[in-house]
């Protein structure tokens, strides 16, 4: 084919193909943007019925361990335990940027989860060739290692959300985050506030870490390491709307995430040890449990649920990762609230000031599918805050009003409630 005609079709197909309507990956570092959009959802998805089940994030079902068990899991890092058996594990970990990412992981990272009335049980399995840690005291910044992460917000507010980091060592560091960094949160540990600052040790917090040999020995071509985790359900609860223990099949929103250090073997000229560091000019990988569409943890809207089953339900026997556990019916309201709220941060910072016309929002989206459905209840805005009523417009009934609204703010704090038909939409 000759070279003009062939960039002509290119220019026509440029033309007649839809836009694309996935999440786009961003970068933590660059300034926070809506995730754009790549390829198109089904016609059953986004486009027909607002409901956005092609974005949803991933979805795990906890089980309580039996009365007569409990406590039936030892916390000594090895998943050797009945209650361990008889769930499945997650589906494997996937790079923060989304599965369509073109880096995907090379080790696998997977968990299992249990509960009873006082903690949430994390089993973990990281696979890894080179165990290494360095981080030894207890609340240091974990990641500067190797390690696994977990981030709870228990009533889904994207607010007063808990982070809990350990590595290979057994090194913890766990915290309270008022909102997220973007929004101006900040971080209430004792690494922050020796004497006063938050630490689920008070409520009961454990863990244990096990390595079939030796850590920092190169020497040891090692296959992976586990861990197990015992999380104070009131602590993780705590300062939000959530209630602990959890109501039966209620949701919290939780996400899974693992750093990945690039390393290099160094032997010491005078003793002939080896020993592990870390290559320079290198970044680490970061591999979640659901993606985050950007290199950030801090973006609750995007964590997975944890589903919470009734007390004296038993696991069924699934293969690992397929359990079915139902959609949250608030996720489509959600979707385009955070649409809403990524437009504004995008018009704040081209004009300084956000706004209550929906009209100069709409170059600021990114999915036109989430402009289609939204429906403006109620805004209001200044030059520093800005908040908003939205339903969405295929939900609304036959008496005018919408089946959920959501109430959400500058600072990214929202609220899901059911609606009624005195809800009128600007229009």
């Amino acid at each position: 084919m000759p070279f003009i005609v062939r960039l002509e079709l290119i220019a026509l197909l440029a033309l007649v193909l839809p836009r694309s309507t996935s999440p786009r990956v961003v970068d933590a570092r660059q300034v926070q943007r809506p995730p754009q959009q790549q390829q198109p959802l089904p016609r059953s998805a986004a486009s027909s019925q607002c409901d956005f089940t092609q974005l949803h994030p991933r979805r795990y079902a906890a089980y309580h361990l039996p009365d007569q068990l409990s406590p039936s899991i030892s916390i000594d890092g090895v998943l050797d335990e009945k209650a361990w058996a008889q769930v499945p594990w997650s589906e494997p970990f996937q790079d923060i940027r989304g599965p369509t990412f073109w880096s995907q992981p090379w080790f696998a990272s997977k968990f299992k989860l249990r509960y009873d009335r006082e903690f949430l049980y994390i089993g973990a399995y990281v696979e890894e060739t080179d165990v290494w840690a360095n981080v030894s005291r207890r609340n240091e910044v974990i990641f500067r290692d190797n390690d696994f992460e977990v981030f709870v917000d228990a009533d889904g507010s994207t607010h007063n959300y808990k982070e809990f980091e350990l590595n290979a060592r057994n090194a913890t560091w766990n915290l309270w985050l008022n909102r997220p960094y973007r929004d101006g949160g900040h971080e209430n540990s004792t690494r922050v506030d020796p004497q006063h600052g938050f630490d689920m040790l008070h409520g009961g917090m454990r863990s244990a870490v096990f390595i079939p040999g030796h850590i920092n020995d190169p020497s040891e071509r090692l296959r992976y390491w586990t861990t197990e985790i015992a999380l104070p359900l009131s602590e993780l609860a705590s300062h939000s709307s959530a209630q602990a223990p959890p109501a039966s099949n209620s949701f919290w929103r939780i996400n899974f995430s693992r750093v990945e250090w690039p390393v290099r073997v160094v032997t010491d000229g005078g003793t002939g040890k080896q020993h592990y560091e870390k290559r320079t000019g290198l970044s680490e990988e970061n591999w979640v449990w659901s993606s985050q569409y950007a290199v950030d943890m801090h973006r609750p809207e995007w964590w997975g649920y944890l589903q919470f089953r009734p007390r004296g339900e038993s696991p069924p026997e699934v293969v690992d990762g397929e359990e079915v556990v139902p959609l949250d019916p608030e996720w489509g309201v959600r979707y385009v609230s955070f649409q809403f709220y990524y437009a504004q941060h995008a018009f704040h910072k081209v004009t300084g000031a956000y706004t209550s016309n929906l009209e100069q929002l709409l170059p600021y989206f990114s999915s036109r599918e989430a402009i289609q459905c939204t429906k403006l209840l109620d805004v209001s805005a200044t030059d520093k805050s800005f908040s908003a009523q939205i339903g969405l417009r295929e939900s609304a009934n036959l008496l005018g009003g919408y089946a959920f609204v959501a109430s959400i703010e500058d600072d990214g704090y929202i609220v899901v409630e059911k609606g009624s038909r005195e809800t009128a939409a600007i229009e």
